[in-house]
């Protein structure tokens, strides 16, 4: 093995799973994560050219997402997420061509930059709304702490 192929290697065993880049990737393009457009323009051209390059694996990768497909229940498969697996991936790396530009965004910018926090006024209108929207949310089960429950 390469010592290329040992530092991968020990790259991904340190992450521990895929979940911190997929968040990481979603920060690049996001406007509510700090990024300015000097980030979040390339994180999304890489990521759509990514996205675009993934297409014809996709199709060649068919007999084996496919195999996977058919493995799982009916209830919990979904076909998008399988079958454009590799368009996926190469999405999510693709963006990550933007990761140099965040590190010298930050360490130029967003680390001296004050934390923007909520003003009491702010949260008070959130969970107002939050409140009211409540009774769209009838899926899940509600125990009413305070105020009392309607009619209770």
């Amino acid at each position: 093995m390469s010592r290329r192929g040992a530092a991968l290697l020990a790259i991904a065993a340190a992450l521990g799973g895929c979940t911190p880049i997929v968040r990481y990737t979603d920060e690049l393009v996001s406007a509510k994560s700090g990024r300015t457009p000097v980030t979040r323009a390339p994180a999304t051209f890489g990521g759509f050219i990514g996205f675009v390059v993934g297409i014809p694996i996709d199709v060649v990768a068919v007999p084996i997402t496919w195999g996977v497909y058919a493995s799982q229940d009916d209830a919990t498969r979904d076909p998008l997420s399988i079958f454009l697996f590799p368009s996926f991936v190469l999405w999510r790396v693709g963006t990550l061509i933007a990761a140099p530009i965040d590190i010298l965004e930050w360490g130029l910018w967003r680390w001296w930059q004050p934390d923007q926090s909520l003003t009491p006024e702010e949260r008070e209108r959130i969970e107002r709304e939050l409140d009211e929207q409540q009774q769209q949310w009838t899926d899940y089960p509600v125990e009413w702490l305070y105020p009392r429950a309607p009619g209770g």
